[in-house]
């Protein structure tokens, strides 16, 4: 069940992490470099790729680790700007909304073949 919402806290990790860990490796960040505690089932965080082509977001509810993973077809996710002092900071629901919905397309190539019509 997805269950994000306006009524999480949400932290966007500002670090080089490696997107090809998994679950328990990423609770190690929290835990390490955030000082949080990932099984807080009020907390959702979030890791964006440095190429900013995939955003995973791990989140603790009712006894499991459920981890997102959201990667555009086109395009990348915006750069969001960090606290440097804290080395993360709290987004809101909307902001996180607006940060995985909202991309920047990087080229856009035009094709001039007709379509098939038989």
């Amino acid at each position: 069940m997805l269950g994000l919402s306006a009524n999480l806290d949400y932290y966007l990790f500002n670090g080089n992490v490696d997107m090809r860990k998994g679950i328990f490796r990423l609770c190690e960040y929290i835990r390490e470099e955030l000082k949080k505690d990932p099984s807080d089932t009020k907390s959702v965080y979030m890791f964006m790729a440095r190429s900013r082509k995939m955003i995973k977001l791990l989140h603790y509810e009712h006894g499991f680790y459920v981890l997102y993973e959201k990667r555009p077809v086109t395009g990348k996710f915006k750069k969001p700007v960090f606290d440097e002092i804290s080395r993360c900071y709290q987004i809101s629901w909307s902001d996180m909304a607006y940060l995985t919905e909202s991309l920047v397309i990087d080229r856009m190539a035009l094709t001039d073949r007709a379509p098939d019509r038989t």
